[in-house]
């Protein structure tokens, strides 16, 4: 309802400017909600990404008051709120609150405030004034530094904004900047970090390769230097997708999200051990999912993650090996079954000569599903993984039972 109000008066402001002897109270209305929206944004409400869509809806009114309204100050308010809507707050100018006090004090209509009292040069208030403002380094009088309170300099809010350009080349070009901030380790890039990560996920929904593309570069890049907070926001994402979105849509959603975790699991290299279980367990659930491609997305990252980890999986190997032979003998889809015979495969050429060691338990169960599958699968492609992992399983077995011999004949040369 209050976005429904905000709306009816911007419009009202875009299509009938104020003018004639109504002027005062529209002009007071318009002061209002735009005071409204720049209190909201200033961080009297706490928004969340649902919030800040609804808000979204505002910005083509807000560009078109800041181009035809009479006003300059209107214009110049309409600009900031735009920014701030769109950077979901991360640029909100600091001026925000004292132009939308300014505009609802216009001289079309208001009520004058209470005289400000003012002290005499020789006074102790003035002499008080004067040696605080000399001790924080100020001449006396002098007002502070224009953005000074600003969250980011012109070129970082520029490319902010430029990440929600309407044009995919665009916002492509603005995302890969954003993501070469990061790795340069940005100092104001890397303090807004929470900020590029929700700009980056919004934009990994976009359906434009060239543009999903760059924003997961971005988001893995995030992961790799803040694995410890924002690995478990991407984990909450893909185990959990927003609600009230197209089934299908989310599904592509989280599968672009499975691969910003990879990513960020080749980056991290040996660390991604202390992040193991999660990972596995998010990949394990995916494998559950009613979407067939997201099933088998899920199971290709298991697998990839499994040949990463090598002797670390430790007894989560069970869990694997149970989901996989379930998979594989009951999936109604030939993608997925395909995909849990290649856990497989990746999973024995990762522990190459440990497999006796970490498939200790269940190097036996695993040989049984491959024979199976090789027999009766009715898939060519799944077959030959099937193939392929007893190639490994043979090789890996031969190292341990017939271990290369070398001739070696030792000579000694006696003093």
């Amino acid at each position: 309802q209050v976005q429904e109000f905000l709306a009816a008066v911007l419009q009202r402001a875009c299509a009938h400017p104020a003018q004639g002897p109504g002027a005062a109270a529209e002009v007071q209305t318009l002061a209002m909600a735009m005071g409204l929206v720049a209190a909201v944004l200033g961080g009297a409400v706490q928004l969340k990404s649902s919030d800040f869509a609804v808000l979204k809806r505002l910005v083509p009114l807000l560009e078109e008051l800041s181009r035809t309204y009479p006003e300059p100050l209107t214009q110049e308010l309409a600009s900031d709120l735009r920014i701030a809507i769109l950077t979901h707050g991360a640029c909100p100018p600091g001026t925000l609150g004292r132009k939308a006090g300014t505009a609802a004090q216009s001289p079309t209509g208001t009520a004058p405030g209470p005289p400000v009292p003012r002290h005499g040069h020789g006074s102790p208030a003035a002499r008080r004034e004067s040696s605080k403002e000399q001790s924080m380094g100020r001449e006396p009088g002098a007002s502070p530094a224009p953005g000074a309170d600003s969250l980011a300099p012109a070129g970082l809010q520029e490319l902010l904004v430029s990440a929600y350009d309407p044009q995919p080349p665009s916002r492509a070009a603005a995302l890969r900047r954003l993501a070469s901030l990061v790795t340069q380790r940005d100092p104001e890039a890397l303090r807004l970090q929470e900020k590029l990560l929700q700009v980056f996920l919004e934009n990994v929904q976009h359906e434009d390769a060239f543009v999903y593309l760059s924003a997961i570069q971005g988001v893995a890049l995030l992961s790799s230097e803040y694995p410890e907070r924002i690995l478990p926001v991407l984990l909450a994402q893909y185990e959990c997708p927003a609600q009230g979105r197209d089934d299908t849509m989310a599904a592509v959603t989280r599968m672009k999200l499975g691969e910003v975790l990879m990513r960020v699991t080749r980056a991290l290299g040996d660390m991604v051990f202390q992040h193991r279980e999660p990972l596995i367990r998010a990949f394990l659930r995916g494998a559950r999912d009613p979407d067939s491609a997201l099933r088998a997305s899920s199971l290709s990252n298991l697998g990839e993650l499994c040949q990463h980890l090598g002797f670390q999986l430790g007894s989560i190997i069970q869990e694997v090996t149970c989901c996989v032979t379930a998979i594989a003998r009951t999936d109604p889809e030939a993608e997925v079954r395909r995909a849990a015979v290649h856990v497989v495969v990746l999973l024995l050429r990762g522990l190459s000569e440990k497999v006796t060691e970490v498939l200790r338990d269940v190097l036996r169960d695993l040989y049984r599903l491959l024979k199976h599958v090789a027999a009766a699968e009715r898939d060519a492609a799944t077959v030959l993984h099937a193939q392929l992992a007893l190639e490994e399983l043979d090789a890996a077995m031969r190292r341990v039972l017939f271990p290369p011999q070398t001739l070696e004949k030792k000579i000694v040369v006696l003093p």
